[in-house]
């Protein structure tokens, strides 16, 4: 077993991460961050010269349809669905200050 973080050690990482843990957190913290510092340093030592590299672990292919169009709605319809509607126009919510 690595040996455990500092408390100081602790919450300076995770004030680096914007975190604020709580004095019982950082107990246990102190030991699941030495158990993950030590897998992570494990990887320095992988032989990947054979390994081909990867943008993601699981196989995909973009599968691209036709371009169809499909069903469509009159404006009468939408404004129908729409909470709030007046002379073929549709109301929303205001998102911006006048500020």
């Amino acid at each position: 077993m690595p040996e455990p973080l500092s408390a100081d050690e602790v919450r300076t990482i995770a004030q680096m991460a914007k975190l604020s843990p709580s004095d019982d957190q950082i107990e246990s913290l102190r030991t699941e961050l030495a158990s993950m510092m030590a897998l992570s340093s494990k990887l320095k030592d992988a032989d990947l010269a054979d390994v081909e590299p990867m943008t993601s672990p699981v196989e995909s292919s973009n599968r691209l349809a036709e371009d169809e169009p499909g069903r469509t709605f009159s404006a009468e319809q939408v404004a129908k669905l729409a909470p709030d509607s007046k002379d073929g126009s549709i109301r929303v919510p205001k998102v911006l200050d006048q500020d």
